[in-house]
Parts: structure tokens; C-alpha cells; sequence
């Protein structure tokens, strides 16, 4: 990735914010939960390595050793992102009385559509087919109460951790600020949802 198409790729995230759509149904879901997860796995992860490196993280995108390591780096990131925000948002629909088979159904819909939209050449198919199987056993016996409290993306807040290139010695002392900047973002996520999501709408979809 150059420096341009980053620069591009976080102006399309912030778009998304300025006029989010109503969501009334499963593919509108689907679509927010994609543009989140890309947003939040590409901010948090990008916005860790440029404090890192400083002045010089307009050298680190452009290296090709580095490169090679950041993007599937940030793919899979936002394979953890799009699991905990399609998650929260089926917890959300209980709200409007849906089932845990509704919950369930639409959490699976949202997920395999997100994926899709967001699958790029940065990882084999072996690694989405182990994140859908990942996913699966997520949802398995969920305690879907945990998914509406801030511990929804305690997942992806562990994972920016884990997946950023960065050596483990600097990981150490990054880890309570770095995660704490982006359960901060998530907040900002979980807003736009409450204000956007029409529950009631998406479950009569369902019908």
C-alpha cells in the first residue's frame, strides 16, 4: 500500500461517519458492520504505528519488507473487528424482543456478507474459512449479555496488540494506552448504532 491509497482508504472510513444510513434490515447491517470493522482495524492499526515510528512512518508504508507484513496484519484484524461488531449489533436487537434464533440468524448473515465484502488477497482462503469456523464457535452457547456491555470488543482490543508489527519489548509498554485508544473509538461505534439501527424494521424484515 503507498502512502496515497492509505491516505484514501482512511478519508473513505471517515465518510462513513459523516452521514451513516438508517438500518432497517440485514444488508444495510451487513454493509456497517463492514465499513466499522475495515475503519476501526485500519485507524487503530495504522495510528499505533505512525506514533510509533514518528517522522518516519511515511518510510514504513512505503517499505516492501514491512508492507508484506502490515497487510495481512491489518486483514486479520479486521476479521476480529467485524466478529465483535456483528455480534454487539444482533445483541442489540433484543431490545426489540428478537429471539436468539433471530439474534443467531442475523449474526451469521452479517458476518458471512461482511466477509465477502472485505476479503482481499492479503490472506489465503484457508484463513477466512478458519475465521468463519472461529466465528461459529464464537456463537456457539454465546452469553449474548456480555456483547451489549463494553466487554463486547475486549476481542479485537487484544488483537490490535497481538497483530501489530511491533516488536514485543515496545508491545509491553504500549499495551494499557494502545488498548485503551481503541475501546475509546469502539464508544464512538456503539453510538452511531444506537442512533442508527431501527430493530423493530429489520426484524419485520425478517418475516
Amino acid at each position: 500500500m503507498t502512502v496515497t491509497q492509505y491516505f484514501r482508504a482512511m478519508a473513505r472510513g471517515l465518510q462513513f461517519w459523516k452521514t451513516p444510513p438508517p438500518i432497517k434490515d440485514r444488508a444495510q447491517l451487513a454493509a456497517f458492520c463492514a465499513q466499522q470493522a475495515a475503519y476501526m482495524a485500519q485507524a487503530n492499526l495504522y495510528g499505533y504505528l505512525r506514533t510509533r515510528a514518528g517522522l518516519q512512518h511515511f518510510n514504513l508504508f512505503t517499505d516492501k519488507a514491512f508492507t508484506a507484513l502490515l497487510r495481512p496484519a491489518r486483514t486479520r484484524l479486521v476479521l476480529v473487528c467485524l466478529a465483535d461488531v456483528t455480534l454487539h449489533s444482533a445483541a442489540r436487537l433484543v431490545e426489540a424482543g428478537a429471539t436468539r434464533g433471530h439474534r443467531e440468524a442475523v449474526a451469521v448473515y452479517v458476518f458471512t456478507t461482511a466477509l465477502q465484502e472485505l476479503a482481499d488477497d492479503a490472506l489465503p482462503a484457508s484463513d477466512y474459512e478458519a475465521a468463519q469456523a472461529d466465528f461459529a464457535a464464537r456463537l456457539a452457547g454465546l452469553d449474548w449479555a456480555v456483547h451489549l456491555a463494553p466487554q463486547a470488543f475486549e476481542a479485537s482490543t487484544k488483537a490490535l496488540i497481538e497483530l501489530a508489527p511491533i516488536v514485543d519489548a515496545l508491545k509491553n509498554h504500549d499495551t494499557e494506552i494502545v488498548s485503551n485508544s481503541m475501546r475509546f473509538k469502539w464508544l464512538g461505534v456503539r453510538a452511531t448504532l444506537a442512533k442508527k439501527l431501527d430493530a423493530p424494521a429489520l426484524l419485520a424484515s425478517l418475516a
